[in-house]
Protein backbone atom coordinates (compact mmCIF):
# COMPACT_ATOMS: atom_id res chain seq x y z
CA UNK A 1 0.00 0.00 0.00
CA UNK A 2 1.20 3.72 -1.36
CA UNK A 3 0.93 5.87 1.76
CA UNK A 4 2.85 8.54 0.68
CA UNK A 5 4.69 9.40 -2.50
CA UNK A 6 7.67 7.81 -3.36
CA UNK A 7 10.41 10.58 -3.84
CA UNK A 8 14.43 9.93 -3.89
CA UNK A 9 15.45 12.73 -1.59
CA UNK A 10 18.14 13.00 0.66
CA UNK A 11 17.01 12.88 4.53
CA UNK A 12 18.19 15.19 6.30
CA UNK A 13 20.56 13.64 9.64
CA UNK A 14 21.40 16.23 11.83
CA UNK A 15 18.97 18.26 13.95
CA UNK A 16 19.92 21.13 12.03
CA UNK A 17 19.30 19.91 8.12
CA UNK A 18 15.81 19.14 9.45
CA UNK A 19 15.36 22.15 10.66
CA UNK A 20 16.48 23.62 7.74
CA UNK A 21 13.81 21.23 5.64
CA UNK A 22 10.98 22.12 7.62
CA UNK A 23 11.36 25.70 7.17
CA UNK A 24 10.72 25.24 3.53
CA UNK A 25 8.15 23.27 4.03
CA UNK A 26 6.07 24.92 6.38
CA UNK A 27 6.85 28.79 4.42
CA UNK A 28 5.62 26.33 1.19
CA UNK A 29 2.53 25.25 3.24
CA UNK A 30 1.76 28.84 4.23
CA UNK A 31 1.91 30.29 0.85
CA UNK A 32 -0.02 28.09 -1.02
CA UNK A 33 -3.01 29.03 1.82
CA UNK A 34 -3.08 32.02 -0.31
CA UNK A 35 -1.58 31.14 -4.01
CA UNK A 36 -2.19 29.14 -6.67
CA UNK A 37 0.81 26.75 -7.32
CA UNK A 38 1.76 28.08 -10.14
CA UNK A 39 1.96 31.60 -9.28
CA UNK A 40 4.55 30.90 -6.01
CA UNK A 41 8.36 31.20 -7.37
CA UNK A 42 11.28 28.88 -5.64
CA UNK A 43 12.52 32.75 -4.24
CA UNK A 44 9.25 33.31 -2.46
CA UNK A 45 8.89 29.82 -0.86
CA UNK A 46 12.98 30.60 -0.10
CA UNK A 47 12.33 34.58 1.26
CA UNK A 48 9.46 33.14 3.69
CA UNK A 49 11.47 29.75 4.72
CA UNK A 50 14.34 33.39 5.47
CA UNK A 51 16.86 30.51 3.49
CA UNK A 52 18.35 31.29 0.02
CA UNK A 53 17.54 29.85 -2.99
CA UNK A 54 20.84 27.99 -3.16
CA UNK A 55 19.96 26.05 -0.29
CA UNK A 56 16.68 25.03 -1.49
CA UNK A 57 17.84 23.42 -4.85
CA UNK A 58 20.28 21.75 -2.35
CA UNK A 59 17.70 20.55 -0.78
CA UNK A 60 14.59 19.50 -3.03
CA UNK A 61 16.34 19.63 -6.03
CA UNK A 62 13.30 20.90 -8.11
CA UNK A 63 10.03 23.00 -7.19
CA UNK A 64 8.58 19.86 -8.55
CA UNK A 65 9.83 17.37 -6.01
CA UNK A 66 8.93 19.91 -3.36
CA UNK A 67 5.21 19.85 -4.35
CA UNK A 68 5.71 16.47 -4.20
CA UNK A 69 7.04 16.72 -0.53
CA UNK A 70 3.85 18.97 0.43
CA UNK A 71 2.04 16.53 -0.61
CA UNK A 72 3.45 13.66 1.26
CA UNK A 73 2.90 15.82 4.21
CA UNK A 74 -0.97 16.28 3.57
CA UNK A 75 -0.95 12.48 3.59
CA UNK A 76 0.78 12.09 6.81
CA UNK A 77 -1.36 14.62 8.51
CA UNK A 78 -4.86 12.71 6.73
CA UNK A 79 -4.14 9.66 8.22
CA UNK A 80 -2.87 11.04 11.49
CA UNK A 81 -6.22 12.50 11.61
CA UNK A 82 -8.04 8.89 11.38
CA UNK A 83 -7.26 8.21 15.40
CA UNK A 84 -8.46 11.50 16.63
CA UNK A 85 -12.27 11.45 15.31
CA UNK A 86 -14.54 13.59 17.64
CA UNK A 87 -17.16 10.96 19.20
CA UNK A 88 -20.41 11.43 17.63
CA UNK A 89 -24.18 10.32 19.60
CA UNK A 90 -25.48 9.62 16.34
CA UNK A 91 -25.32 9.01 12.36
CA UNK A 92 -26.68 12.19 11.35
CA UNK A 93 -24.02 14.10 13.63
CA UNK A 94 -21.27 11.98 12.68
CA UNK A 95 -21.98 12.46 9.34
CA UNK A 96 -22.17 16.17 9.87
CA UNK A 97 -18.28 16.08 10.93
CA UNK A 98 -17.07 13.99 8.81
CA UNK A 99 -18.44 16.24 5.31
CA UNK A 100 -17.22 19.56 6.72
CA UNK A 101 -14.40 17.85 8.08
CA UNK A 102 -13.39 16.81 4.43
CA UNK A 103 -14.45 20.68 3.18
CA UNK A 104 -12.74 22.60 5.21
CA UNK A 105 -9.60 20.49 5.08
CA UNK A 106 -9.75 20.78 1.34
CA UNK A 107 -11.34 24.49 1.20
CA UNK A 108 -8.24 25.80 3.58
CA UNK A 109 -5.72 24.03 1.18
CA UNK A 110 -7.63 24.34 -2.24
CA UNK A 111 -4.34 25.25 -4.05
CA UNK A 112 -2.40 22.58 -2.81
CA UNK A 113 -5.15 20.26 -3.80
CA UNK A 114 -5.53 22.02 -6.73
CA UNK A 115 -2.14 21.49 -7.71
CA UNK A 116 -2.14 17.32 -6.80
CA UNK A 117 -5.45 17.22 -8.92
CA UNK A 118 -3.82 18.95 -11.88
CA UNK A 119 -0.88 16.88 -11.38
CA UNK A 120 -3.19 13.24 -11.83
CA UNK A 121 -4.35 14.27 -15.25
CA UNK A 122 -0.85 13.67 -16.62
CA UNK A 123 0.09 10.98 -13.88
CA UNK A 124 -3.01 7.85 -13.37
CA UNK A 125 -0.99 6.51 -11.02
CA UNK A 126 0.23 9.47 -9.07
CA UNK A 127 -3.16 9.84 -7.54
CA UNK A 128 -3.29 6.09 -5.82
CA UNK A 129 -1.74 7.21 -2.34
CA UNK A 130 -5.04 9.99 -2.19
CA UNK A 131 -7.02 7.18 -3.18
CA UNK A 132 -5.60 4.28 -0.79
CA UNK A 133 -6.17 7.26 1.82
CA UNK A 134 -10.01 8.52 0.38
CA UNK A 135 -11.06 4.16 0.49
CA UNK A 136 -9.26 4.29 4.42
CA UNK A 137 -11.28 7.76 5.74
CA UNK A 138 -14.72 5.71 4.04
CA UNK A 139 -13.92 2.71 5.88
CA UNK A 140 -13.59 4.40 8.95
CA UNK A 141 -17.01 6.32 8.67
CA UNK A 142 -18.68 3.37 7.90
CA UNK A 143 -17.12 1.80 11.05
CA UNK A 144 -18.33 4.45 13.20
CA UNK A 145 -21.65 4.73 12.14
CA UNK A 146 -22.03 0.76 12.85
CA UNK A 147 -20.96 1.83 16.01
CA UNK A 148 -23.33 4.70 16.59
CA UNK A 149 -26.17 2.93 15.08
CA UNK A 150 -26.06 -0.33 16.81
CA UNK A 151 -24.99 -2.45 13.91
CA UNK A 152 -23.01 -2.97 10.83
CA UNK A 153 -24.29 -1.04 7.48
CA UNK A 154 -25.45 -3.59 5.21
CA UNK A 155 -23.57 -4.00 2.03
CA UNK A 156 -26.33 -2.12 0.18
CA UNK A 157 -26.16 0.52 2.63
CA UNK A 158 -22.28 0.60 2.62
CA UNK A 159 -22.49 1.09 -1.18
CA UNK A 160 -24.93 4.38 -0.98
CA UNK A 161 -22.34 5.66 1.54
CA UNK A 162 -19.33 4.89 -0.66
CA UNK A 163 -21.44 6.67 -3.80
CA UNK A 164 -22.66 9.62 -1.48
CA UNK A 165 -18.82 10.20 -0.59
CA UNK A 166 -18.00 9.63 -4.25
CA UNK A 167 -20.34 12.32 -5.50
CA UNK A 168 -19.51 14.56 -2.81
CA UNK A 169 -15.70 14.07 -3.59
CA UNK A 170 -16.48 14.87 -7.29
CA UNK A 171 -18.85 17.99 -7.04
CA UNK A 172 -15.74 19.55 -4.50
CA UNK A 173 -13.07 19.03 -7.20
CA UNK A 174 -14.99 20.09 -9.89
CA UNK A 175 -15.85 23.29 -7.56
CA UNK A 176 -11.89 23.84 -7.25
CA UNK A 177 -10.79 23.21 -10.63
CA UNK A 178 -12.91 24.61 -13.14
CA UNK A 179 -15.74 26.75 -10.66
CA UNK A 180 -18.36 26.08 -12.44
CA UNK A 181 -20.99 27.18 -10.68
CA UNK A 182 -24.16 27.42 -9.88
CA UNK A 183 -22.62 27.41 -6.50
CA UNK A 184 -19.09 28.25 -5.42
CA UNK A 185 -17.08 26.87 -2.77
CA UNK A 186 -16.74 30.21 -0.65
CA UNK A 187 -20.76 30.19 -0.81
CA UNK A 188 -22.16 29.75 2.64
CA UNK A 189 -24.75 27.80 0.82
CA UNK A 190 -22.09 25.16 -1.20
CA UNK A 191 -21.50 22.89 1.54
CA UNK A 192 -25.28 22.90 3.25
CA UNK A 193 -26.31 22.04 -0.46
CA UNK A 194 -23.69 19.78 -0.54
CA UNK A 195 -24.26 17.95 2.49
CA UNK A 196 -28.05 17.40 1.58
CA UNK A 197 -27.22 15.61 -2.04
CA UNK A 198 -24.86 13.56 0.35
CA UNK A 199 -27.63 12.68 2.49
CA UNK A 200 -30.16 11.80 -0.68
CA UNK A 201 -27.64 9.65 -2.51
CA UNK A 202 -26.81 7.76 0.85
CA UNK A 203 -30.98 7.25 1.97
CA UNK A 204 -29.73 6.35 5.29
CA UNK A 205 -32.29 6.21 7.74
CA UNK A 206 -30.92 8.46 10.81
CA UNK A 207 -32.41 5.95 13.87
Amino acid sequence: MKAVIELDLPQPQQSRSFKTRQSFVDAGWEILRSQSWESISITAIAKKAGRSVGVFYQRFGSKDDFLIVLLNRWLETGYASLSSWPPAQTAAELIDWYLRDAFERIKGNRYLWRAALQRSWDDREFWEPFRIMAARRREVLIERLGEVRGRPLTEEETLRVGMAIQVFNSVLNNALLSDPGPLRVDQPEFLPTLEAIFMTVAKLELE
